[in-house]
């Protein structure tokens, strides 16, 4: 019997592989399934019948699909379900694209900008980016290189199976797109209002679901029934959000609104209550060891949350905020964080801290960069999304993700282009369907650099 050299068998191994459609991939892992082998390709134009799409999904490095001598092609691949994918390759022949697009998309209607070049040079680009859930995958090519078409001998797309933490994910998209989200307002009885809501009117849901432990005694009593829905929300693969609309310290729950969330503590009060050992101080920690009940189960569930304790920290209607320096509202911020984190032991936590813009003066508020993971702005000025405010929320942030904390007018696509930092914007419950139109919303909802749950990844 003669035995082959195990040079000659790696070829055959490898030939083996390319018949079957596993190609080497990019990143750390050596091998892996090539997901667009074989599978159904539309594209824009054809060179001629020669050089068909298909020839592009062969695994056969001597074929190649080449389009019409035009800018503004495009070839999509469809992997037949969603799929969690980070990588593409593109097998370029000398026809090669200057400027082209990654898009993806699960309906084959809205889709994802994932990688943007405008400065190609053909050959293998081997393209990765941060996990995507999709079913269609789309090479938009808008500048030609030569007087020729497009011409690639391959399209290949691989997966991940890995889950993506959701801090990673935000950091990850930071630049490129932004997560959508809405806020669920009261009652806590029905956690899901608006982000049905929101489903209803635009056709998809948002990426970011956020709820709040609230006040009222309805509300206050169910608390589990928006915990709950927190789950069910990640488990469908939503990023949470949660925040405090709660009474102060001094005052025992349920409350009220007026006199309550909107109230204010004399100065005597706030020392006592950010000095250790205070009396308001040991209040307030017992209404944390109330709290962290709830976060507790949601950690014990692998549920990660963005969690915004004290928003918009500058606007001194509520009791807890508009006191500015190092022992005001940021005082507050700090003790809450490491009794949750280092007495309660919640590193399920993002930590979010939050303004509003009534002004540009934030830094005032600022608990320390290791108390917070994002700096989010609430948006609610008349001026709207200006420069200004995008470029102090990016000097403040010190590098990390900035967001929209909340916004009552969505920002349009055309903004998000030009502040592409915003890793998310949420809009707020009910003034979302108030302040836009259902065109409005429609439009943005279904933007190319727009995240909704359909596209996030697997969350971790």
């Amino acid at each position: 019997m003669r035995i082959q050299s195990s040079k000659s068998l790696i070829m055959l191994v490898i030939v083996a592989m390319v018949m079957a459609g596993i190609s080497f991939a990019p990143g750390n892992v050596s091998a892996a399934t090539n997901l667009a082998y074989g599978r159904p390709v539309t594209v824009s134009s054809t060179e001629s019948s020669s050089y068909p799409g298909s020839n592009a999904v062969d695994a056969n490095g001597n074929t190649r699909w080449s389009s019409a001598f035009s800018d503004q092609q495009h070839i999509i691949v469809d992997l037949g379900s969603s799929q969690q994918i980070s990588s593409v390759v593109l097998k370029w022949e000398a026809s090669y694209a200057k400027g082209y697009q990654i898009q993806v998309s699960n309906d084959n209607s809205k889709w994802l900008t994932v990688h943007s070049n405008y400065n190609g040079t053909g050959g293998v680009s081997t393209i990765d980016f941060t996990p995507v859930k999709a079913r269609y995958v789309k090479m938009y090519a808008f500048s030609r290189a030569t007087a020729y078409g497009y011409s690639l001998y391959e399209f290949e797309v691989y997966g991940s199976s890995s889950k993506v933490g959701v801090l990673d994910y935000l950091k990850g998209i930071s630049g490129n797109s932004t997560v959508l989200g809405i806020h669920n307002r009261e009652p806590n009885s029905n956690p899901a209002l608006q982000t049905n809501q929101m489903n209803t009117t635009a056709g998809r849901y948002p990426a970011l679901w956020s709820g709040d432990f609230l006040f009222s005694s309805n509300d206050v009593a169910n608390r589990w029934t928006m915990i709950y829905e927190a789950k069910k929300q990640w488990d469908n693969g939503a990023i949470v959000n949660i925040m405090l609309h709660v009474v102060p310290p001094i005052q025992s729950e349920p409350g009220s609104w007026d006199g309550g969330v909107v109230s204010h503590l004399s100065d005597a009060q706030w020392s006592d209550l950010i000095t250790n050992g205070g009396t308001l101080n040991k209040a307030w920690k017992a209404r944390l060891d109330n709290y962290a009940q709830y976060l507790q189960y949601l950690k014990d569930n692998n549920v990660t949350v963005l969690f915004r304790p004290f928003h918009e920290m500058n606007q001194g209607v509520f009791w807890w905020a508009g006191r500015p320096g190092t022992n005001g509202t940021a005082a507050l911020y700090r003790l809450t964080h490491d009794y949750l984190v280092n007495t309660k032991g919640l590193t399920n936590l993002v930590w979010v801290w939050d303004m509003q813009d009534l002004d540009l003066n934030w830094s005032t508020y600022n608990p320390g960069s290791s108390y917070f993971d994002i700096f989010a702005l609430d948006v609610y000025n008349a001026d709207g999304f200006t420069t200004a405010k995008y470029n102090t929320a990016l000097s403040i942030a010190g590098g990390k993700p900035i967001a929209i904390g909340e916004c009552d007018k969505l920002p349009t696509s055309a903004v998000l282009a030009s502040q592409p930092r915003w890793a998310f914007a949420m809009s707020w419950a009910e003034l979302t369907f108030s302040s836009n139109t259902t065109d409005q919303i429609k439009s943005l909802y279904n933007a190319s650099n727009t995240v909704t749950r359909d596209l996030l990844p697997a969350l971790k």
